[in-house]
């Protein structure tokens, strides 16, 4: 709809954070070899690695640190690490070409509530918001939503 090629990594999984965080971290470490074995073919064709959920995006982002101590993924995972965007991170610079081809419907209102690991673990703020409010909804934010629940 606004001319972004989107190219899907078959055997890309889990980020691995659940593990990770879990006290399996050597599996949440082999899930993250796993993704950049399955993405590494891509990274010279693409911008972007683009995240839909944001605590996949703040452990994506952060595989350049996890792994800078293994020989063999180390330059790789800073790599991956440094291509990573969450969509809420691409989606703004379209929101002209998006407000154009959507229906604009009145009255549509949500409540949101920025996810911890977008605003806390990836510093993102108002970008959620703005893409929304570009579609014709109107974003009410909820109370103490600048909180976070402990996680990111």
């Amino acid at each position: 709809a606004v001319g972004v090629q989107l190219l899907a990594a078959p055997r890309a999984g889990c980020c691995g954070a659940v593990r990770y965080h879990m006290n399996d971290q050597a599996g949440g470490l082999d899930d993250m070899r796993r993704n950049i074995d399955a993405w590494w073919p891509y990274v010279e064709q693409v911008e972007a690695i683009v995240m839909t959920a944001s605590g996949c995006g703040v452990t994506v982002k952060e595989y350049g640190h996890l792994l800078a101590h293994d020989p063999a993924y180390a330059a790789k995972a800073a790599r991956i690490s440094l291509l990573t965007r969450d969509l809420s991170e691409i989606l703004p610079q379209f929101e002209a070409q998006l407000a154009l081809q959507v229906e604009q419907r009145g009255g549509r209102r949500v409540a949101f509530h920025p996810p911890c690991t977008l605003q806390h673990g990836q510093q993102i703020r108002g970008k959620v918001e703005g893409v929304l409010r570009a579609a014709g909804i109107d974003v009410v934010l909820c109370a103490d939503s600048h909180l976070c629940c402990g996680s990111a």
